[in-house]
Formats: C-alpha cells, structure tokens, sequence
C-alpha cells in the first residue's frame, strides 16, 4: 500500500492518527506518528538540575519507582535528589558526606534504596548511608573503578569492575580489608558489570578487549558465553539485563548498540542509523518503558530516549557536562 502524502498536520493529534489508522490501514502509522510527535512535540518537559561544578559522569535513579536520583562526577562530589522536589522547586540536591579524591564514574543503589555505593578513578568504592549521609564504609581497589552492581536478592554483596582487568565480588559484612571474591582477570579493563535481576548467579561484563560476556559466579575465571558471534573479540562499553534478565543491551566502540538473548552468542537487532557513529564519548545504556520496549543510550552531553529520560547538557560553550537535564515526553 503506497504512504498517503499530506498527512504531517492531521498525524501530530491523537485523533488525526487514529483516523488516518482507521481509513487506511497502514503499518508505518504508527511509527510516524510518533516520529512526528516527538519532533513536533510542545508536552516535552525539560528541566535542568543544577549543582555539580564539573563533568557529570553517573547517574542512576533509585529502585522501585525512581523517587531519588544519585549523581556524580569530576567534582567528586555525590549529590541525592528528591526528584519531585527538585521538579517543582528549586530545593538543593543533599551531598553525601564521603567525597572521592579524584572523578567519580559509576554509581548504585541497593534494593531497599537505603545505601549507595559510588567509585571512580581513585580506586576505591565508597559505601554511603541514605538518610544520614555518612560514609559507612571504603573498599580499596588496585585501579579506577569503572562499574557497580548490586546483587538483587542479597543487599550486602556487590561487583565492582576495574581497568585492572578485575571483576570482584565483595560483601559489605565483611573487613573492607579483606579479599574480595575475584570472577574474572583479564588484562584489559572491564567497563560494566551487572548482576541478572531474576538469577542473581549471572553476571554480565563489558571488556575493552573481550566485549560482552556472561559469567557464573560459581564457574570464575572462565565466561559462560562470548556474545557478538564471529566478533566476539569487540571493544565493549557498557551491558545491561532488562528486567526480567532475559535480554542484554550492549554499548561497542565504533559499532552500533546492540541487543542479545542471553542464550545466544549472536545479535538479535542492532540499533544502527544513518549517520550514526561511536568512537569514543559514548558512555552507558539501559532499557525504558513498562515492558523494556525502549532502549536509552547517552552520550556525554546529551541524551536520546523516549519516555523518561535524564541526561548530561553543556554549560555554555565550554566542554563540561555540568548540568543534568530531566525531560519527560507526555505520550497519549
């Protein structure tokens, strides 16, 4: 069936589309519609939250509805946001009282949102308290610290991966002394960690070297599974389960994003456009939407997505990504 021209002013109103779906029939509809609404939307609410004095490098909402946000950066500051107060007001963000000696990179809430967990280039992963905001304590690593998970059922174990090539799991009860539990030693960095949200046994990593791969934690040392087929041996930037840890999503340096079933080496769809392009700024991943149907990447000064996004903005002409831009696109 051949498109139907002149359609742009009916298709931006709910009714226009629903008419034009009802007379015509047409598949592509739908993803026009919402083409144009978000290129022609007015309902795309935008706010910027000001408080960091340099790069914002991390950010993550907490669990279970997203009611605080964390975020930190080259400032080395860890700065807690109410994130309905810091919509409808000016109210300051809370700093955390235990400050990094050099750029914080990732960031993690644990499930009750009760304590965060921050770590970046000074080698050492500092443990906060929410209400408090008291260093509960510090886990020193042997290199900058590039990722952070939490395990899902069990909110005093978390991974932490390295540019020593480490993977380590770690229990908050135990010395912060002590050894950690080594999954995996490569000789490049690991970039990404995360546990599977429904078996909490799975783990996936992304390498510079090795790319993205699946890991037992009763099997160390050795992946489960090399995911990119024939490529497997790509440079990786960031992975991430959807929710119910079926699916990964994963960042590759200058490839497109791409989607996997765990259970298959090969990609089930590659997120490419014209003129795309991924070098070397593009930063962290993840899934949106109620059923995970959209998939959020974020470069360092801006963010693509489709229903809540938040993402880094420049302040001014200078290349500091000091601001973070909240913005919700209001769909029918």
């Amino acid at each position: 069936m051949k498109r139907r021209a002149g359609l742009g002013g009916s298709m931006r109103s709910v009714v226009g589309f629903l008419s034009q779906r009802g007379l015509h029939g047409d598949p592509l509809l739908t993803q026009d519609f919402q083409r144009r609404r978000l290129r022609g939307c007015r309902n795309l609410y935008k706010k910027d939250l000001l408080g960091h004095f340099g790069c914002v490098n991390a950010i993550e909402f907490s669990n279970n509805g997203g009611q605080w946000l964390v975020s930190g950066g080259d400032d080395r500051r860890v700065l807690l946001w109410h994130m309905e107060q810091a919509i409808h007001s000016r109210v300051k963000p809370i700093q955390l009282k235990g400050e990094h000696h050099s750029n914080i990179f990732c960031l993690a809430f644990n499930s009750g949102n009760t304590k965060v967990f921050s770590g970046g280039n000074d080698e050492q992963v500092i443990l906060h308290d929410v209400e408090s905001s008291e260093t509960l304590d510090v886990f020193a690593h042997e290199d900058a610290v590039y990722g952070l998970s939490v395990s899902p059922v069990n909110d005093n174990i978390f991974a932490s991966s390295s540019d020593d090539g480490r993977v380590l799991i770690w229990d908050i009860r135990e010395s912060p002394h002590g050894e950690p539990f080594c999954l995996a030693n490569y000789p490049s960095a690991f970039h990404s960690v995360m546990f599977n949200p429904v078996e909490p046994r799975l783990l996936a990593t992304a390498n510079s070297k090795e790319g993205v791969g699946l890991w037992d934690i009763r099997k160390p040392q050795s992946s489960l599974l090399r995911y990119g087929g024939n490529l497997s041996l790509q440079s990786a930037m960031s992975v991430r389960f959807n929710s119910n840890g079926t699916q990964l999503l994963a960042l590759r340096r200058r490839l497109p994003p791409v989607l996997y079933d765990i259970h298959s080496r090969l990609p089930v769809f590659q997120f490419d456009n014209q003129g795309y392009f991924n070098s070397c700024t593009m930063k962290s991943c993840c899934f949106a939407g109620d059923r995970d149907q959209h998939h959020n990447w974020k470069w360092r000064a801006q963010a693509v997505s489709f229903q809540p996004f938040l993402g880094l903005t420049r302040n001014g002409d200078a290349d500091v990504t000091s601001n973070l831009c909240l913005a919700f696109l209001l769909t029918p």
